[in-house]
C-alpha cells in the first residue's frame, strides 16, 4: 500500500508563534554605537568642564529609554549574570565615593555606569536572536573592513591616519608612546592602545567564519579580524592565534567524535592544574611570560601581577580608586591587565563578579548549541568563543574607553543568545537533510580507534 510522504519538519522555538517582520530598531542601535567605537577616536571626545565625554557615551545614556523600554515589556529575561554585573558596577560605584572626592566620584560614576552597566544591557536589550546578530555583522562589515584595511597601511607606513586626521580636524594632540617592533608601527586606527585595537579586531573571526555568512561578506570578515597583527602586540597575537585555534578545533570537533569540547575543557584544567602545582611561578607568570614578545616585556608583566596583587591584598575591598598604587619607582603607572586593575582600583569584588557573569555566559550559549540546528550552533560557539577569546585578552591589556564599551556589548548579547527558547527536536527520520550544509548536521563524525 502506497502512503504519502510525510512533510519536512523544521525545527521551531518552543512557545514561538508566527510574527510580523521582526523590527531592526535594535540593531540600527547597536550599528550606530559599533561605527561610534570604530570611527570616532578620542580627538573626538567633548569637553564639559574638567570631563571629557566620548560620543558613544551619549548614544549610551539616551538609549537608556530603549532599555528600559524593552525591561517594561518583558523583551528583556533577567537572570544570574544581570545580577552579577549590576551588583559589580554597583559596588564600583560605591568604591568611588570612598576612595575619591565626591565631584570626581560623581563624574566617573556616570562614565563607569555607562561604559559597563549600560553597555551591558544596551548587548542585552538591542539584538534579541542570532538572526539580529548577522544582521549586525554585516551592517558593521564596511567599518571592520575599512578599520582592518587602514591599521595595516598604518603598520607598514609607520603614519597615525585615522587619529592624525582626527587631530587635525580637532586640533587635539595626538598622545602616542609605543615603539616600533620587528620593523613595523604598531598600529592602533581608531583605540586607544594597540593591544585593544588587535583583540577588538581578532574577536570578530570566530563570529564571521561560523556565522553562517557566505561569500565575499564572510571572506572580508575574515581578511579584517587577520589585520589584529599589525597592532604587533603579544596579547593581539595570543587573541588572534586563539581564535584560529577554537576555530580549528571546532571543525576538528564536527568531523572526529574524539575530539569533544568536555575534553577540551578536562584536558585544559588538566594543564593549569599541573602548572600551578609544578611550577614556582605558577599557571599566571607562566602565561604572562608567554603572552609576551620579548623578555623585558614579559618582566615588567610578572612584576606588575606581583606588586598589584600585593595592594589588591592591602586594599581588597574597595581598592585605592584612581589614585597611584604601590609599586617600585621605575616601574610604569599603567596596569596592563584589566581584571588586576579594576581588582587595584575598586577591590576584588567587580572584577570577580564580571568574570563569573562571562563564566555563566558561556555556559548558557555552550548548553544552548546543543539542540541547536547545525549553521546556528557553529553561531553560537562562535560567539562564545570570541567572548572568551576577548576575556584572556584582559589579562594582557586594560580594557577603557571604546573596548571596555564592546566587550560589555558582547557579553550582554552572549547572555541573551544563551537564554533563548531551545528547538523543538523532531525525529531526525522526519527531517531529511537539504543540501552539503544541513546533511553535516546529521552526519555521524568519525571515531577514532
Amino acid at each position: 500500500m502506497q502512503t504519502t510522504p510525510l512533510p519536512y519538519l523544521r525545527p521551531v522555538r518552543a512557545g514561538a508563534v508566527p510574527t510580523a517582520r521582526p523590527r531592526n530598531t535594535g540593531v540600527y542601535l547597536a550599528v550606530a554605537l559599533g561605527y561610534m567605537l570604530m570611527l570616532l577616536p578620542t580627538q573626538f571626545n567633548v569637553g564639559i568642564y574638567t570631563t571629557q565625554i566620548p560620543p558613544y557615551r551619549f548614544l549610551l545614556l539616551a538609549s537608556m529609554l530603549f532599555i528600559m523600554a524593552q525591561l517594561f515589556r518583558k523583551k528583556v529575561r533577567l537572570g544570574w549574570a544581570d545580577l552579577l554585573v549590576t551588583v559589580a558596577t554597583g559596588w564600583i560605584i560605591v568604591a568611588l565615593f570612598v576612595t575619591t572626592e565626591a565631584t570626581e566620584a560623581f563624574t566617573s560614576t556616570v562614565a563607569q555606569g555607562a561604559d559597563i552597566l549600560i553597555a551591558y544591557f544596551f548587548g542585552r536589550s538591542t539584538l534579541r536572536n542570532l538572526r539580529d546578530l548577522r544582521l549586525l555583522l554585516l551592517l558593521m562589515l564596511p567599518g571592520v573592513a575599512f578599520v582592518g584595511a587602514v591599521m595595516t597601511i598604518e603598520s607598514i607606513t609607520h603614519t597615525h591616519i585615522i587619529q592624525g586626521f582626527a587631530s587635525q580636524i580637532t586640533g587635539k594632540p595626538l598622545m602616542y608612546g609605543s615603539s616600533p617592533r620587528l620593523g613595523l608601527l604598531r598600529a592602533r586606527g581608531p583605540f586607544p592602545h594597540p593591544i585593544g585595537a588587535g583583540i577588538f579586531l581578532a574577536t570578530f573571526l570566530p563570529i564571521y567564519w561560523l556565522s553562517g555568512m557566505r561569500g565575499w561578506s564572510r571572506i572580508i570578515g575574515i581578511a579584517a579580524s587577520f589585520a589584529s597583527f599589525f597592532a604587533v602586540s603579544s596579547g593581539a597575537l595570543l587573541a588572534l592565534l586563539g581564535s584560529l585555534g577554537l576555530v580549528f578545533y571546532n571543525w576538528l570537533s564536527e568531523r572526529i567524535a574524539n575530539f569533544t569540547w568536555q575534553i577540551f575543557f578536562v584536558v585544559a584544567g588538566i594543564i593549569t592544574f599541573a602548572l600551578e602545582l609544578g611550577t614556582n611561578s605558577g599557571t599566571v607568570s607562566i602565561l604572562i611570560r608567554i603572552s609576551s614578545l620579548n623578555s623585558a616585556t614579559g618582566y615588567g608583566r610578572v612584576q606588575i601581577w606581583r606588586y598589584g596583587t600585593e595592594n589588591v591584598e592591602k586594599n581588597p575591598w574597595f581598592g585605592v580608586g584612581y589614585g597611584d598604587w604601590e609599586r617600585p619607582i621605575w616601574m610604569p603607572e599603567s596596569i596592563d591587565n584589566n581584571w588586576l586593575m579594576l581588582a587595584i582600583q575598586f577591590g576584588v569584588l567587580p572584577p570577580l563578579l564580571i568574570l563569573a557573569a562571562v563564566l555563566l555566559a558561556l555556559i548558557a550559549l555552550s548548553r544552548r548549541s546543543i539542540t541547536s540546528n547545525y549553521i546556528d550552533r557553529r553561531f553560537e560557539r562562535a560567539v562564545a568563543m570570541s567572548l572568551a577569546i576577548f576575556t584572556f585578552g584582559g589579562a594582557t591589556v586594560a580594557f577603557w574607553g571604546s573596548i571596555q564599551v564592546w566587550f560589555f556589548v558582547l557579553l550582554g548579547i552572549a547572555v541573551t543568545l544563551g537564554q533563548q527558547n531551545r528547538l523543538v527536536r523532531a525525529p531526525a527520520m522526519l527531517r531529511p537533510a537539504r543540501g552539503p550544509q544541513e546533511a553535516m548536521a546529521y552526519r555521524q563524525p568519525v571515531r577514532l580507534p
